[in-house]
């Protein structure tokens, strides 16, 4: 537990954070959740992983040229222009820790970061701090600043937040058009929790949706999110505690040695279909997962799939996927650029679709 919830009534909630296993460098947070697809060949990614640095080449290793201008984009061209917020450019972080540098243990300091952001503001949120959509929004800004100020963080960001909030919205317009609101929970699955940035996104846009659609058929939601790190499942717990929306949020921890598909996961859960999809998980794991769950009848018709990073990570078998079900009248689906999160020029994109009919088996 990161939270002492044994306080009296009023007070101060407090953080305890447990201690990890001491890890290097090399071998904390993100190391794995980057892959370059290398061919188009295969549906299915290789599962090697890429070379680890030693925690002297990661110590010596220059970020600032990540912070700088690169191309590079896939080869599947889009026709969405990039859309960037203000706040992703007021970048004034020391450039050792910029994009793709690790701390150690960089998610329980920034925890305790947002800890302090969310004492300093006490009141300020709603009455008693019972506003779960202020709450979360606080977080996020809270996060986002430690990312700009303190460490780069594999967060989604203000600037992919938003799109992705516009697109779930997109999501539970058809969810109400189609009268599937009459007869069933709205599902929304994660694949990828991380430290629960994209999952406050997620919440905090369905409850803002339901409190604006007060007249119409009551808006049931659940989310489901997977993670495979224990350390990372405890400090998202914490962030969904600090939010007040934990009770919305099912955390699944995947545990890989295991070997089982998405879909049987899902399954465990009585998920019988999916409503909206984000993948923000390991990049080679895009298309196989996605195809398990197409082939398992868990993504249908009306599903919204979200991908994150299609084009820094150069996913191009997984957007040819896409493209062929746009070709034979399956999905809409289409590119929205924006930057990598927390830096300047450092392209990036997510295939937002939504399935028109059920997909090919």
């Amino acid at each position: 537990m990161l939270f002492d919830t044994t306080t009296q009534s009023g007070e101060d909630i407090v953080i305890v954070p447990q201690q990890p296993e001491i890890r290097s460098c090399a071998e904390v947070s993100y190391n794995d959740l980057y892959h370059y697809e290398e061919t188009d060949e295969s549906l299915h990614s290789s599962t090697s992983k890429p070379p680890t640095p030693s925690p002297t080449e990661d110590a010596a290793f220059d970020s600032s040229n990540f912070d700088t201008a690169r191309d590079v984009t896939g080869s599947i061209s889009s026709g969405s222009s990039i859309r960037q917020s203000s706040s992703d450019n007021l970048i004034t972080r020391d450039p050792r820790h910029g994009a793709f540098t690790f701390a150690v243990h960089g998610e329980y300091d920034m925890l305790l970061h947002v800890q302090r952001s969310m004492d300093k503001c006490r009141g300020k949120t709603a009455e008693g701090g019972a506003d779960a959509v202020k709450l979360a929004k606080a977080i996020m800004k809270s996060i986002d600043e430690y990312c700009v100020k303190e460490q780069w963080m594999y967060h989604v960001g203000n600037t992919k937040g938003l799109a992705i909030g516009r697109f779930l919205r997109s999501a539970l317009d058809l969810f109400v058009q189609n009268g599937s609101v009459k007869e069933r929970k709205f599902i929304c699955v994660e694949l990828g929790t991380y430290c629960g940035y994209s999952a406050l996104v997620l919440t905090s846009t369905l409850l803002q949706f339901v409190s604006e659609h007060p007249t119409t058929f009551p808006i049931e939601f659940k989310i489901f999110t997977t993670e495979i790190s224990t350390n990372f499942v405890n400090v998202s717990q914490s962030i969904f505690r600090m939010a007040k929306v934990d009770a919305h949020i099912t955390p699944i921890i995947i545990k890989e040695s295991t070997g089982e598909n998405i879909s049987d996961v899902m399954k465990q859960y009585d998920i019988s279909h999916i409503d909206f999809l984000l993948l923000d998980h390991a990049k080679d794991r895009y298309l196989p997962d996605l195809t398990n769950l197409e082939s398992r009848g868990l993504i249908k018709q009306g599903s919204h799939v979200g991908a994150d990073n299609v084009v820094f990570n150069r996913l191009d078998s997984y957007r040819q996927h896409m493209l062929a079900l746009k070709e034979q009248g399956v999905v809409d689906s289409r590119l929205e650029e924006m930057n990598l999160e927390y830096s300047n020029n450092l392209k990036d994109g997510i295939e937002m679709t939504c399935y028109r009919k059920d997909p090919p088996i």
